[in-house]
């Protein structure tokens, strides 16, 4: 993954790079030719039928949960209109304490980036707005 990362330029000293076909994200600090990587981890991106955005966008929105259908996801980092990084999903609790489906490591969701609660609470609560997202 730092051979891809090295050419790519953010606005901030972070940098996300999603390979879904590996169902991995990885996180990156420094700058252009200088980045380290500091997090690496599988995620479900979209499924096939809707599969997740590809390009390079920047971070956005964040927010502790939204709701879809029955399912609640936890810590969402916007990264480019609705498709987000989020938690695997949970029943709607009040907090992350009943997990609905946990699978990671293949693609299920409509588009977004599914991690571990803990994961998206890392992105969360670390990652600034303009941060660049590359997706593949």
């Amino acid at each position: 993954f730092t051979q891809w990362a090295q050419p790519e330029s953010s606005k901030t000293n972070w940098l996300i790079l999603v390979d879904t076909h590996q169902c991995k994200v990885a996180v990156f600090h420094g700058s252009k030719g200088n980045w380290t990587l500091q997090k690496f981890w599988s995620c479900a991106p979209g499924k096939s039928s809707t599969p997740t955005v590809k390009g390079r966008f920047t971070v956005g929105a964040k927010g502790y949960y939204f709701d879809s259908k029955n399912a609640r996801c936890f810590y969402y980092t916007q990264f480019y209109g609705d498709y987000l990084f989020h938690s695997v999903l949970y029943y709607q609790h009040p907090t992350p304490t009943s997990i609905m489906d946990g699978r990671l490591g293949m693609g299920l969701s409509h588009g977004c980036v599914r991690l571990r609660v803990d994961h998206a609470k890392w992105i969360y609560d670390n990652i600034p707005k303009g941060t660049k997202v590359y997706v593949w």
